[in-house]
């Protein structure tokens, strides 16, 4: 987004906007997805959600200017408002003991879809830009399209319960919940911290590698006294791709794998969930600190390799812990309101870091980043003396 937005003349404070208002529009939808869903039935609203998400996909592929860039990313994040949908379907056709499973699926396939997707962008928009981009997106959203028309039946049962709604009561309600409330706090700044990175990595990228340095102007920082040509942009898609690659690889084999042995414990007791987060934290901490600090595009690898590896470690360990502590009766509350914190970091961290890197240099959003993740790991450490306190209380009532 950051190559596409500075070939059609955007700072990077508005590179920033345009990663944030995807998450934004997502945020606004999922409520109204879902309550559309139980009203009118699954299947409709994730067929025109889908719909709306290939138009905003062919709009990104033949966008030429900023206002067409921006439309394209309001109607598909508009369109990707459906995961409560998604989830709605699983809950449908899951027996309650079955039903985290199904929640899994849904995570690994989101997990996988980021693999995969950074690192295909990368090579794809070196090959052929935003086009090539565009359009790729667009028939694998055909494809989705075709597959829930042909193949997924409705299963909204009437009388059954409803999407869970994500409102501000409910949020504030988890937010006094022992546990639940400090991951709250965390996600939202973990998610603002990072999202700063991913809003202005590759005009970072293109600045710092690939063209003589920024400009420093009366008003903020431009990237170059002329727009960088077509080479540079095609440069930055494919050095962006490679290193969004190796984040991938990475956060799989970490979250795969490594993440279930670190945490060990019993099942439901919370194991060692906590201080794996905040080992999480202090790797993205470390990361971004020395983010701004490498001299050469190959300096770039370890230091991309420490924020993969951290965030694999933060993300899941935070779910798992809402999931363990939230009640029974408030578990989809709970995880709602997490989703919901987790969006609203990725909201003010693209526009955040997008501001810092325009007013103050490239180096001001990684610097900001790195303080917020290690007031995070601060906020950790008083999170794993919670989780102790609650385990110790849990094993006396038993």
């Amino acid at each position: 987004m950051g190559v596409y937005g500075v070939k059609y003349g955007a700072s990077p404070f508005t590179v920033g906007l345009l990663v944030s208002v995807y998450s934004l529009m997502q945020l606004v939808a999922a409520p109204v997805l879902g309550r559309w869903s139980d009203r009118f039935g699954r299947r409709r609203v994730l067929l025109l959600s889908q719909v709306g998400s290939l138009l905003g996909y062919v709009l990104f592929a033949f966008a030429h200017a900023l206002p067409l860039l921006f439309l394209s990313r309001v109607i598909d994040g508009l369109s990707g408002g459906n995961i409560s949908t998604a989830q709605a379907v699983v809950a449908d056709i899951t027996p309650p003991h079955e039903r985290a499973r199904g929640m899994g699926l849904i995570g690994a396939g989101f997990g996988l879809g980021f693999v995969l997707g950074p690192a295909l962008g990368g090579f794809l928009g070196a090959w052929g830009g935003n086009l090539a981009i565009g359009l790729f997106a667009a028939a694998l959203t055909a494809i989705n399209l075709a597959c829930t028309w042909r193949f997924l039946p409705e299963t909204r049962v009437p009388g059954a319960p409803g999407v869970p709604e994500r409102s501000a009561k409910g949020a504030a309600l988890a937010l006094r919940l022992p546990v639940v409330g400090r991951c709250l706090l965390l996600v939202l700044l973990f998610n603002t911290a990072f999202a700063q990175m991913e809003g202005t990595f590759s005009v970072y990228l293109l600045t710092r590698f690939l063209s003589s340095g920024p400009v420093a102007l009366a008003g903020g920082w431009l990237l170059h006294p002329v727009m960088p040509d077509a080479a540079v942009l095609r440069e930055a898609s494919l050095r962006a791709g490679w290193l969004f690659a190796l984040v991938g690889v990475l956060s799989a084999l970490v979250q795969g794998g490594l993440v279930r042995r670190l945490v060990g414990g019993k099942k439901g007791q919370g194991g060692r969930e906590a201080p794996v987060a905040v080992v999480g934290f202090g790797l993205t901490a470390a990361g971004l600190g020395l983010l701004p600090m490498a001299t050469s595009y190959v300096g770039l690898f370890p230091i991309m390799g420490l924020l993969a590896v951290g965030s694999a470690l933060v993300n899941p360990c935070l779910s798992a812990l809402v999931s363990l502590h939230a009640p029974e009766d408030r578990q989809g509350a709970s995880l709602g309101a997490y989703q919901a914190f987790g969006s609203l970091g990725r909201i003010l961290g693209p526009a955040l870091g997008g501001l810092l890197f325009t007013r103050l240099g490239p180096a001001a959003p990684y610097g900001t980043a790195a303080a917020l993740v290690a007031v995070g790991g601060v906020v950790g450490l008083t999170l794993m003396a919670q989780v102790r306190m609650t385990g110790a209380g849990q094993r006396q009532s038993s």
